[in-house]
């Protein structure tokens, strides 16, 4: 999701209830966390765009790693 499309989902969950879906922590410290909206399985990772994802290796690898996560649990 990256840090901006999770200050979005944690604004839309708190105008329905008073907490935050996700806490407001570093990415890499909470994408091993599982955190649920609405019964569905919500993954705070990086988003791969922008410049910062050709020069950080360890965010392109973290991005691998939730993907397959993903796709895990989609079989």
């Amino acid at each position: 999701m990256g840090d901006v499309s999770i200050k979005a989902m944690n604004y839309i969950w708190k105008r329905r209830t008073v907490r935050k879906v996700i806490p407001s922590d570093s990415t890499y410290k909470t994408r091993h966390q599982e955190f649920y909206y609405e019964g569905k399985r919500v993954f705070p990772s990086y988003t791969p765009t922008g410049k910062n994802y050709l020069i950080e290796r360890s965010k392109r690898k973290m991005i691998e790693e939730d993907i397959k996560e993903v796709m895990k649990l989609i079989k």
